[in-house]
């Protein structure tokens, strides 16, 4: 997958979600947090990264094939219409199935 192809999609999903009334912010959730320190073993020069709320995996073709969002919603909104609503438009950014797009609500603001 081209690097350059997968900061633009990310961005644009990231947009998408943003845009979804009760979402508060995206922020990664101990799942997330968990599998980047698996995944990634820092050097002594190197920061830690702190994880990511929004992970796309790709095909071998470069194609999205699924999303992982881990959002904070605000408390005057149902949490679990406000993921549905994740679901949708992070599915429309990415031109992907919703089945395809997992939403963690990690927080409530």
């Amino acid at each position: 997958m081209n690097n350059d192809r997968a900061k633009a999609l990310t961005q644009q999903v990231t947009d998408a979600v943003l845009t979804v009334p009760g979402v508060a912010c995206l922020r990664p959730g101990l799942r997330s947090l968990l599998h980047n320190a698996a995944a990634r073993q820092p050097t002594a020069v190197d920061r830690p990264d702190p994880g990511t709320a929004l992970r796309i995996t790709f095909d071998s073709r470069g194609r999205a094939t699924g999303l992982r969002i881990d959002v904070v919603v605000r408390a005057q909104h149902q949490a679990a219409r406000t993921a549905g609503e994740v679901r949708a438009a992070a599915a429309e950014a990415a031109a992907v199935p919703p089945g395809t797009v997992r939403v963690t609500v990690t927080g409530i603001v």
